[in-house]
């Protein structure tokens, strides 16, 4: 008998940083709490020395043992079968290629300072452009999370489509905790029902800075993780790359909502 199909495919960037066994043991917890199938994905890039490409073969088979391994390792500790796949070339293109073909429902990476690995900020800047209809969760270096179970979760706006409501009914089906939701005030505010037991909302005045105002709210709660849609980044600052300065400042793992 085959095994009944998940409900969500979930792709993992992985950059065989010292980071990675930590962004996919997240992804397992993801996968577990969710339904999620889980595949990994990593670009081998080119080698470039004097203008020239090396040892490519080399450098290929040498991270593609490496990432065996520690699939094979963590997929069995956690009873959760893990694929992969891996390509040679432009780590841009490739991804850009994967996520053309693939759409995933979930794309999970690690937010890197912009000095170290592939997978910097730029990359992570790229790959948000690149998804229109992608959730993808970014876990930073300093992110002291790995599990989801009872999880406390905060989102921003009121703006979410039924597939962003689902993915947070998923998230918390399992905590007693409330949903927070934060916003800003309107002139004529809206009630609005949303789909999980307890909803505690916050509104943020106008005119202030929105954006510092979570932030610092995020810090001192225990939050474990902001979803914010990305149409509802500019409600939060009046940038024309408001997703950017919620990456850079936030200091939990961070869910975007797509379009």
């Amino acid at each position: 008998m085959e095994a009944a199909a998940k409900k969500y495919h979930i792709s993992v960037l992985l950059d065989m940083s010292k980071s990675s066994a930590f962004v996919l043991t997240s992804a397992l917890e993801l996968a577990k709490q969710i339904d999620g199938a889980l595949e990994v994905f990593h670009v081998n890039p080119y080698n470039t020395r004097n203008g020239k490409r090396s040892s490519m073969t080399k450098d290929y088979d040498s991270s593609q043992a490496q990432i065996k391994e520690l699939i094979i390792n963590m997929g069995k500790q956690e009873h959760l079968p893990v694929t992969y796949k891996m390509e040679h070339g432009r780590v841009k293109h490739r991804i850009r290629d994967y996520l053309a073909l693939h759409r995933p429902d979930i794309l999970v990476l690690g937010k890197r300072r912009p000095r170290f690995g592939i997978f910097s900020e730029s990359i992570t800047d790229f790959v948000i452009n690149q998804t229109s209809h992608t959730n993808v969760l970014i876990l930073g270096e300093d992110d002291k999370f790995h599990t989801f179970k009872d999880i406390n979760l905060v989102f921003f706006g009121n703006e979410l489509k039924a597939s962003n409501l689902e993915v947070i009914k998923d998230l918390t089906r399992n905590s007693e905790k409330p949903v927070r939701h934060f916003d800003i005030s309107q002139d004529q505010p809206q009630k609005t029902e949303f789909p999980w037991h307890k909803t505690v909302s916050y509104k943020f005045s106008k005119g202030v800075n929105a954006l510092d105002g979570l932030v610092n709210y995020v810090s001192h709660t225990n939050i474990q993780l902001l979803c914010v849609p990305k149409k509802a980044g500019k409600r939060i600052m009046l940038k024309n790359n408001p997703i950017k300065a919620i990456i850079r400042k936030t200091k939990v793992p961070l869910l975007i909502l797509p379009k």
